[in-house]
């Protein structure tokens, strides 16, 4: 594509790209690793863990929010099974255990890192914006906490590799050739993805659309890729709903937690308070079941896991119907909050001024990212289209919700590609105005002075 031929720095400044790649390679693994023996709570901890260590002792799919709680729907079942399964295998745990669960988050991480740098090749990206790009993504402190410990357990860094591998297939196809099976992964990928993230699904099922109208001119076409991701579809969230109705006496098709995160997030204190954190951790307190008492009581009271997250949901959509500015001004917020990320939400041990550097770097990437969205956009580089759900899908559908930096990781690898594609084109038209005022400069004559008349 032309813009492969975007005149680089100098080769002293890049040196050769898989040294370079190489280099950033082992310095991520290190820093991250460090980060792993340093942290306090050398493991993953949240309701997702809490299932993964139920499922490793025969108790089945249940304990979300505390032992003996019994079967859950809180969360989809995939990322917590494979935990579950290193636990069964290690021990709970265990130093073993958590040395397997950290190398496979690590793993999915650096490996969904390097999707998006395939991706953007074929899209147009330059390479050594790309290297510029995906080096920055190894080596850069911001998300440590996430891609070390919470993709062990939790769902966000598989999904969003499942939805780059269903990404990565649509731009291919588009671009070139489509990969082998790819009926099967136009099916079976974006289904895959959505039961796995129902976010990211979603973002890969706009990816797959894009892609049918682009390319699939017949109705027949449509009408068998359609029935066949729906088919995949059902065998994922048929037995898992017949499961909830089962155990858990509800046809529960994902997961009941909605109205409990809509609670968290939107409240009178939420919409006066000055101190986010402390005004976050309250309403934990107050109504999150994990860890906190006086929740878990009410939990108990309120008939079970999903009697109580149907009434905090009954209670807070009353209190949005009755006030619909503080719920707008809220979603506002939240926005600000998913695509610049405040100190606040980087809450670590580890010092005051490493929350500060992660803001702002993640910050500084996220604005010139959306400037290279919006500025490919602008350039009409229709193909670009297949990444604009997988940021503007999960930064719109967290709105109503409180975001959290699990959240914030969605959209920062593709931010990240779109920052790298922005300074490689404000290069190259600094590059082109130099060369161009160069060129008139030789060409132009040289003035000489008029000689002196002779008196």
């Amino acid at each position: 594509m032309r813009s492969e031929f975007i005149a680089p720095p100098s080769r002293s400044f890049i040196g050769s790209g898989r040294t370079l790649l190489l280099v950033a390679l082992l310095i991520g693994i290190a820093v991250r690793v460090g980060w792993a023996i340093l942290r306090r709570t050398p493991w993953a901890t949240g309701e997702s863990p809490n299932v993964a260590m139920a499922l490793a002792q025969g108790h089945g799919f249940s304990d979300a929010f505390m032992a003996g709680q019994g079967p859950t729907a809180h969360l989809l079942p995939i990322a917590p099974a494979i935990a579950g399964a290193a636990y069964w295998l290690f021990g709970i745990r265990t130093v073993a255990a958590e040395a397997v669960l950290c190398a496979w988050s690590i793993s999915v991480t650096f490996a969904s890192y390097a999707l998006l740098y395939a991706i953007f090749k074929r899209l147009g990206t330059p390479r050594w914006a790309r290297i510029g790009a995906l080096v920055f993504l190894l080596v850069a402190p911001i998300y440590t906490t996430n891609e070390v410990f919470e993709w062990r357990v939790w769902e966000g860094g598989l999904g969003l590799l499942l939805g780059n591998l269903t990404l990565y297939g649509v731009v291919r196809a588009d671009t070139s050739q489509p990969p082998r099976w790819f009926g099967l992964w136009l099916a079976a990928l974006p289904a895959l993805t959505f039961f796995v993230n129902p976010v990211i699904g979603l973002a890969a099922y706009a990816g797959w659309a894009l892609y049918l109208w682009r390319n699939q001119r017949t109705v027949s076409g449509i009408a068998r890729a359609t029935a066949a991701t729906l088919l995949a579809l059902a065998l994922l969230v048929g037995p898992w709903t017949a499961r909830n109705w089962l155990v858990m006496g509800h046809p529960i098709a994902l997961r009941d937690d909605l109205g409990m995160e809509l609670a968290v997030a939107n409240y009178p204190q939420a919409v006066h308070g000055d101190d986010r954190n402390k005004v976050f951790y309250d309403r934990l307190i107050a109504i999150q079941p994990y860890i906190h008492p006086i929740a878990q009581h009410a939990m108990i009271e309120a008939g079970g896991e999903v009697a109580y997250s149907q009434k905090l949901g009954r209670e807070t959509k009353a209190w949005i119907a009755a006030n619909p500015s503080d719920f707008l001004l809220l979603c506002r917020r939240h926005l600000g909050q998913m695509t610049l990320p405040g100190t606040w939400m980087f809450m670590t041990s580890h010092g005051v001024w490493l929350p500060v550097m992660r803001s702002w770097l993640a910050r500084t990437v996220n604005v010139l990212g959306f400037l290279g969205l919006a500025f490919a956009l602008a350039r009409r580089s229709s193909r670009y289209l297949y990444v604009l759900p997988f940021v503007m899908g999960p930064t719109l559908l967290y709105m109503p919700f409180q975001p959290v930096i699990r959240y914030c990781w969605l959209i920062y690898p593709a931010l990240t590609c779109f920052a790298g594609d922005l300074v490689a084109r404000v290069w190259l038209r600094v590059a082109r105005g130099q060369r161009r005022r160069a060129t008139v400069s030789r060409l132009r004559p040289h003035s000489r002075p008029e000689p002196a008349l002779a008196p």
